[in-house]
């Protein structure tokens, strides 16, 4: 059965391609304004890139801030459904999911049956979210795929005070005016966003393991961070986090 599964999340849209629960092919875009009008492009853009008649597709699943824009879904499915799908399919052992998105971090505890127990969102500020980093990194004239390499650099990451993205934005000019290493400025932004993750993840006791989803996940030092601080066993998603939700649409597409 040949299944895809699309979201749209606040910043960046993802789809991908199944063969029988296979990955076969996945693309990424950034979501734009337009993206109502160019969504059916991208969809077959997908399919001629994984050389699959976009006809041929048995069932298309959306998911995401903007899922009511795929006109094409045949159902759509909330994210947190979605990312749990996801996560349970390829790591049946997990037992929080935490999704570091555009404009939240989200924890997701599954039952031992892969279902959703409970979640956490915190969704009423951006602080701690991709967006967060991306503000800060704008502030810093740094590209995302460079963070890696210049936190890599860091001797001694700064101390944000703030959570708040607008106060920790005034902190991040003002280390910026004194002359502060850049390295030393972003490490510390992600030792917050870790810590925010933490925080979070810990109102949920007595769990074993967790996985991370989201583009943000691809920040090393901020995973270890992370998994230094938690408890619990760290299981990396085994493909790109970022695909997390858009997978566990076309799963549950193919329980359909």
């Amino acid at each position: 059965m040949i299944t895809m599964g699309c979201d749209i999340g606040s910043l960046f849209t993802k789809a991908v391609m199944m063969d029988n629960d296979n990955l076969v092919a996945y693309k990424i875009t950034r979501t734009t304004g337009n993206l109502g009008e160019e969504i059916d492009d991208f969809l077959s853009a997908l399919s001629r890139e994984a050389g699959i008649d976009r006809k041929k597709v048995d069932c298309l699943a959306g998911t995401g801030n903007g899922a009511e824009l795929i006109k094409s879904a045949d159902f759509l499915e909330d994210i947190i459904t979605c990312l749990a799908s996801a996560s349970a399919f390829y790591l049946p052992a997990v037992e929080l999911t935490i999704d570091i998105g555009g404009q939240s971090i989200t924890s997701i505890l599954l039952s031992q049956e892969g279902e959703v127990e409970n979640f956490m969102r915190n969704d009423k500020c951006a602080s701690g979210s991709g967006r967060f980093l991306e503000m800060m990194s704008d502030k810093l004239k740094l590209k995302f795929s460079e963070l890696n390499e210049i936190i890599s650099r860091s001797n001694k990451p700064v101390e944000l005070s703030a959570q708040c993205g607008v106060f920790a934005e005034s902190e991040v000019i003002s280390y910026v005016n004194q002359g502060e290493q850049v390295s030393n400025i972003i490490a510390g932004v992600c030792s917050t966003v870790a810590n925010m993750v933490v925080a979070q993840a810990r109102r949920f006791s007595n769990v074993n393991s967790y996985t991370l989803t989201g583009g943000v996940a691809l920040i090393e030092p901020l995973v270890k961070t992370i998994s230094e601080k938690l408890s619990a066993k760290f299981l990396p998603f085994p493909h790109h986090p970022q695909l997390a939700g858009a997978i566990g649409a076309a799963l549950l597409a193919g329980s359909e």
